[in-house]
């Protein structure tokens, strides 16, 4: 069932096995994969979806995303996905997510987007690419705490490994994809560990743009909040930054 309620998409699925982990439960990348997508469909309905933005020259860039986890869902369980954008500013835009099951919430997301020129990687103003200006918005918001601020800091004794960015991980604007990060971090962890740990909520922030071939450093730290990432490119720059909060 799929249906678009205002500005609101929403469609059941089924958590199929490509989505689920060693534990048989939808794991933390598939959500995230789960919320780009949803976005993407919407985002076509609402007339800024792919074809749109590229007879603008423009695509969608996600700068942060917190994704709150309260329980995730089993392999051929039915779920409900829903989204909803938030009112834009000039430059940024919100996005809500909500997944369900029954009508008990199974995880809530918040993500930040803007629009950037594929030409010149330029950040675009929402009335740049046809945004629809007279969009009603809801009212309603989840994970609406500010994002994290980051501030980590390459230790040399945090190094955890090494990585060079393949053709596996580019997309449309022939960066690493928001998602192919998330997969990356969580792959840092062996089968175990990733079991011993419950992870509240994920929230990562993207700071510069990775490219084919170039040798990422992460390193990885812990304390009582839960687990800190901090993605650097060859330069030493800071690309991407990440928490894993964990119960």
């Amino acid at each position: 069932m799929e249906n678009v309620l205002e500005n609101v998409f929403e469609k059941e699925l089924t958590v199929m096995s490509s989505m689920a982990d060693a534990q048989g439960r939808m794991s933390v990348p598939a959500i995230f994969d789960l919320l780009m997508d949803l976005a993407s469909e919407h985002a076509e309905r609402l007339g800024v979806g792919f074809h749109a933005m590229a007879a603008h020259h423009a695509y969608w860039v996600a700068v942060r995303t917190r994704v709150r986890i309260l329980e995730r869902p089993a392999m051929m369980e039915r779920i409900t996905a829903r989204t909803w954008p938030g009112k834009p500013g000039m430059v940024k835009c919100d996005r809500f997510y909500r997944l369900s099951r029954d009508g008990a919430v199974l995880a809530e997301g918040r993500t930040e987007w803007v629009g950037q020129d594929t030409d010149t990687g330029r950040v675009l103003k929402t009335d740049a690419y046809g945004y629809p200006a007279g969009l009603e918005h809801r009212q309603e918001r989840v994970c609406e705490a500010p994002f994290t601020r980051f501030r980590e800091q390459p230790a040399p004794e945090a190094l955890c490994a090494k990585y060079t960015v393949g053709s596996r991980d580019i997309d449309l604007g022939r960066h690493m994809n928001n998602v192919a990060y998330v997969r990356l971090l969580l792959g840092t962890f062996s089968v175990a560990e990733l079991e011993s740990m419950d992870i509240a909520e994920a929230e990562i922030s993207y700071s510069m743009a990775c490219r084919e071939g170039e040798t990422l450093s992460i390193y990885r730290r812990r304390d009582e909040e839960g687990v800190h990432f901090l993605v650097t490119k060859p330069d030493g720059t800071a690309a991407v930054q990440m928490v894993l909060r964990t119960r």
